[in-house]
């Protein structure tokens, strides 16, 4: 690693993104302003800040790694994030859009009239992605060991610095931060595999198979239903779409992201099989991507390269401070007393809190890949039909909803313990939509008796 270079474009991109924080903590005079842009989020915007969202710590550093030790088969992790995209974009984006609400868990007030529902489906929300926030701090931690860093301190103050930008400006700060870091990590990541391929032909790998007879030995399913399905229920994502300028809007920007997110995620996941098949080592409590980059490119490509890593990381992670602090402020302190200023500093304290929180439980925890998948299947299991009965069943009911979380939460918590021939994430969104369709058929019962 070129350390000075390493040093000068950290500094360079933290001091850029404490700017852009400051730039746009002006002119926010509403909660609209800061947690949707006033509702003003053009094409170009976000398709890139969907694309940084979910090309972080996951989808680069943890799809390596599961490649290294797995092959091809890997790709049904990063696969499940870019269907879900393009679900996102063939209208059901523009379903969210239409709901003119703030926060998915908004859903169950305004379609099943009731603000305890509501509660309920953003404490689950804020558990979930305070988990993959704790994940994507995980793979910072991580980061900063494989290249060197030892000093917690240093990965301290960076992370602050991600809190700092978050807190001024907002949504509108983490979009912004949101088009650099998209464009310099998918740049750094193509000039680094053109590069790899001219020092070691890709003739020269050994390219595992992809054997369907091998997925036994992965958790497939969860790899890819629960990034799919929690992408279409998650309020980082929705709160893209609710800020979007129009359906149409979300409709071509979700279709490029997912494309492009696919290419990226395949990158790192060459690197990892490079790094098998060319015996290259995983360091202590490093990443066989960067370990993988260092042996296939030139110091300098490498080390811009872990450059683009560690934003890549800070990409998905502000997104996921911002959406925390928006479920918190918009779903629970809501009261009609407080004025538009004091409920951004509110919403300003919050952030603070969370972010302080998820770093001191990145010193604790200590898997990636687990931490994301769990996270993922809570929120899926309980909220994912309801959300979708609401967007697309003509008569949905609040009964059948409690019921369906109900279901889904007994459901995720049975299947932990039990080894199924069938993939337990299935089994517990059935269980999940047995909960609703008892409740339609009770509702649809008692109507009849009247």
């Amino acid at each position: 690693m070129v350390t000075p270079l390493f040093f000068g474009l950290i500094g360079l991109l933290g001091g850029v993104y404490i700017w852009i924080g400051n730039r746009a903590s002006k002119n926010l005079e509403t909660s609209d302003d800061y947690f949707l842009m006033g509702r003003k989020l053009s094409f170009f915007s976000l398709a890139l800040t969907l694309l940084a969202t979910q090309l972080g710590g996951g989808s680069l550093l943890g799809a390596a790694q599961e490649a290294y030790q797995n092959g091809w088969l890997v790709l049904f992790y990063p696969l499940g994030a870019c269907v879900g995209l393009l679900i996102l974009g063939s209208g059901y984006g523009g379903k969210l859009r239409q709901l003119n609400i703030s926060t998915v868990a908004e859903i169950f007030e305004k379609v099943y009239q009731s603000s305890f529902l509501r509660r309920a489906a953003s404490s689950l929300s804020i558990i979930s992605q305070f988990f993959v926030l704790v994940a994507q701090a995980l793979a910072a931690k991580l980061f900063f060991t494989a290249v060197g860093i030892q000093d917690p301190l240093i990965f301290i103050g960076f992370w602050f610095v991600l809190v700092a930008y978050t807190i001024m400006g907002g949504f509108k700060a983490v979009v912004k931060t949101d088009i650099l870091q998209a464009l310099f990590i998918i740049g750094v990541l193509s000039i680094a595999f053109v590069m790899s391929t001219v020092s070691t032909p890709l003739a020269t790998i050994e390219h595992t198979s992809f054997q369907l007879s091998s997925l036994s030995k992965i958790p497939w399913s969860t790899w890819f239903f629960m990034p799919l399905l929690f992408m279409l229920i998650e309020q980082d994502v929705g709160q893209r779409c609710f800020a979007a300028k129009n359906k149409r809007t979300i409709r071509f920007s979700a279709f490029i992201a997912g494309i492009t997110l696919l290419f990226g995620s395949l990158i790192a996941i060459y690197f990892g099989i490079a790094a098998q098949s060319l015996g290259i080592q995983n360091a202590d409590s490093g990443s066989i991507l960067i370990e993988s980059v260092q042996r296939l490119t030139s110091p300098f490509i490498s080390t811009t390269f872990m450059v683009a890593i560690f934003t890549a990381i800070i990409s998905t992670a502000d997104s996921l401070l911002c959406s925390v602090s928006s479920n918190l402020s918009c779903d629970f302190f809501t009261s009609p007393k407080l004025s538009q200023a004091k409920k951004i500093k509110f919403s300003r304290l919050i952030t603070l809190i969370i972010g302080i929180i998820s770093l001191g439980l990145s010193f604790i925890l200590d898997n990636i890949v687990s931490v994301l998948m769990l996270s993922y299947e809570l929120s899926v299991s309980a909220l994912f039909v309801p959300v979708i009965a609401a967007l697309y069943l003509k008569n949905p009911n609040r009964l059948s909803a409690y019921l369906s979380i109900i279901f889904g939460l007994v459901g995720f918590v049975t299947f932990q313990f039990t080894d199924l021939f069938i993939p337990k994430e299935l089994l517990t969104l059935a269980v999940s939509a047995g909960g609703y369709t008892i409740g339609q058929k009770i509702k649809q019962k008692t109507s009849e008796s009247i």
